[in-house]
């Protein structure tokens, strides 16, 4: 071997140690986590609005209601400023909301729910259907929120009806409180008496898409508009829903507009969420249903 010819010693690579491979998978998984966790955040701050088309020829002109649902003390802004704008832009006829704006765990918590009634009652007038928040609070709790709310000069309904004139059409607003499971008993003879009261169009305010599983499908309801289904809570692509109370996993029934038997109604995905698991992939719904004669 020549003098000038020098052998090259290549030093094997260290290894990076199972401790940093470790740290470095847990900041990526920390990171990934964060990013979602701010997504799902922006996401459940937008207002999303559905419309729906509805035709029935018990109506002279055309009539626009506005339905919220699920608030549960979620607030959209400033004393709720983003979700009053939307509603005053949409220029309703009637505001229909179908229960549990406020917490049963919080009953004396809901000062913004009449707050947010108020202002959208100088916007169209407000007809409110309690649903099973506002119940169980009152039952077992105490809660003044249905005398409050009926103070305010706001429609509020806990199994009763109200007959209004827009354009020249008349409406029968029903407002079915009982959970479906207590309908027989509790709730059957009010209801079948508001229906048979007349011709007039009805409209069917009710917290619960379940009635639609066989309670409600062979009455001759114009519409109805009901929430609780929280549109599933988690919304998976191409599926739907992945969970709703009292319908379990994958529940039928847990947002858009349905026909069944002689009914037709719709399960609003509502607006914000009760418990500890998030809206994901699901963002707070104000339905619009637009009821024509043609």
């Amino acid at each position: 071997m020549a003098e000038s010819e020098q052998t090259q010693v290549i030093q094997p690579k260290k290894k990076m140690g199972f401790g940093k491979k470790l740290i470095i998978i847990l900041a990526v998984i920390v990171a990934f986590l964060g990013v979602c966790s701010l997504m799902i955040v922006h996401q459940n701050n937008q207002l999303e609005k559905k419309f729906y088309q509805v035709k029935s020829n018990k109506v002279v002109d055309n009539i626009r209601i506005v339905a919220l649902a699920d608030l549960h003390l979620k607030g959209f802004g400033k004393d709720n400023e983003k979700l009053v704008a939307e509603v005053k832009n949409l220029s309703p006829d009637i505001v229909a909301i179908v229960g549990d704006m406020n917490l049963e765990s919080q009953p004396d918590n809901y000062s913004s729910v009449i707050s947010l009634c108020k202002q959208l009652n100088e916007i169209a007038p407000v007809y409110y259907c309690l649903g099973n928040h506002e119940i169980d609070a009152m039952l077992f709790k105490n809660s003044n929120i249905y005398k409050d709310i009926k103070a305010e000069g706001i429609k509020i309904f806990n199994n009763e009806t109200e007959t209004v004139n827009i354009g020249g059409t008349a409406i029968d607003i029903i407002g079915l409180t009982q959970n479906p499971t207590e309908f027989d008993e509790y709730g059957k003879d009010f209801f079948e008496k508001a229906m048979s009261a007349d011709d007039n169009f009805k409209l069917l305010l009710t917290h619960y898409p379940e009635y639609f599983l066989g309670k409600l499908n062979d009455y001759d309801i114009d519409l109805a508009i009901t929430g609780h289904a929280h549109g599933g809570q988690v919304r998976l692509p191409f599926i739907g829903g992945l969970y709703a109370a009292d319908q379990g996993l994958f529940p039928k029934l847990c947002d858009g507009y349905h026909e069944d038997g002689n009914s037709k109604f719709i399960v609003s995905r509502g607006l914000g969420k009760s418990g500890i698991v998030p809206r994901i992939n699901n963002k707070p719904e104000i339905v619009i249903a637009d009821i024509s004669w043609y």
